[in-house]
C-alpha cells in the first residue's frame, strides 16, 4: 500500500504524507509549473519513497520538523521540536 499520496494540480506534482512526529501533513513538490517553488527529487516508488534533499517544516517559531524520507522510512533530524527528534520510523 502506498505510503504517500500523489496530487496533480495546474501543472504541479506533489506528494503528501502524514507525519507521526508533528501530526501534520507534509508536502514534497516534485514538479513545479514555471519553476516558482522548490522541488525535491523522488525515486518514483510510492511504497518505499525516497526524497531529497531534506524537508524542513516550521509552524510559527516554536515548532520545527526536519526530516529525510529514505526507502519508506522517516529519519528525523535532531533539531526537531517533537518527541521523535533523532529517531527513524516507518512511514504510516
Amino acid at each position: 500500500m502506498a505510503k504517500i499520496k500523489r496530487y496533480e494540480y495546474d501543472g504541479n506534482v506533489s506528494y503528501v504524507f502524514r507525519c507521526p512526529g508533528c501530526k501534520k501533513l507534509h508536502i514534497f513538490v516534485t514538479k513545479s509549473k514555471n519553476g516558482q517553488c522548490p522541488t525535491w527529487q523522488f525515486n518514483g516508488n510510492e511504497d518505499a519513497p525516497t526524497f531529497s534533499p531534506s524537508l524542513l517544516n516550521t509552524d510559527n517559531k516554536s515548532e520545527r520538523c526536519h526530516l529525510f524520507v529514505r526507502d519508506g522510512k522517516i529519519e528525523y533530524l535532531s533539531d526537531c521540536t517533537h518527541h521523535l527528534a533523532g529517531q527513524t520510523v516507518e512511514m504510516e
